[in-house]
């Protein structure tokens, strides 16, 4: 609490005013990540022609709402037990949007034989848990430059999508 509110230009007391416990600071940080999130997904990928194009869009837009907020997600993995059971349903049900809508591309591109079939749910949550990767495995990426594992992740997430006619070699 003493960090937030020296980030927040107030003092410890007065932060208190507007957040009670360690709870309510997580679940306003939740919402912030996750405020109009899907709306930016579904924005990015409209601006874009072919599935294949509007599915790398969307991913672009949740991956790096993901890499802006890492620090905050990894709090949120580690304190997600402390939320009451109504938030975290809501919290789950948040990121269920998110993957059905990346599934329903998938499912879209698959039936215009532009993606080999796959199971899409399980790949639109596999694209989540990538997303995720700073947040969770930050280590792992460090003095990467995003970009570069943005564009890893794409080629990773739709080399899986490629019809066999489509793959090079």
């Amino acid at each position: 609490m003493n960090t937030v509110a020296e980030r927040a230009g107030i003092s410890t007391g007065g932060l208190y005013r507007y957040i009670r416990t360690k709870t309510d600071l997580l679940e306003m940080a939740l919402d912030d990540i996750n405020e109009g999130i899907l709306d930016r997904m579904v924005a990015e990928s409209g601006r874009e022609r072919g599935i294949g194009a509007k599915l790398q869009a969307a991913m672009a837009a949740y991956w790096e709402m993901c890499w802006d907020s890492a620090e905050a997600l990894r709090v949120s993995y580690r304190d997600f037990p402390s939320l009451p059971k109504e938030a975290q349903k809501r919290y789950i049900a948040q990121e269920a949007e998110f993957a059905d809508f990346l599934a329903d591309l998938i499912r879209a591109g698959v039936a215009a034989e532009e993606f080999r079939p796959v199971d899409e749910r399980l790949l639109a949550h596999e694209i989540i848990l990538l997303a995720q990767m700073k947040a969770t495995r930050g280590a792992a990426l460090a003095g990467r430059d995003p970009k570069a594992v943005l564009a890893e992740h794409t080629e990773l997430v739709m080399s899986r999508l490629r019809t066999t006619s489509a793959r090079p070699g």
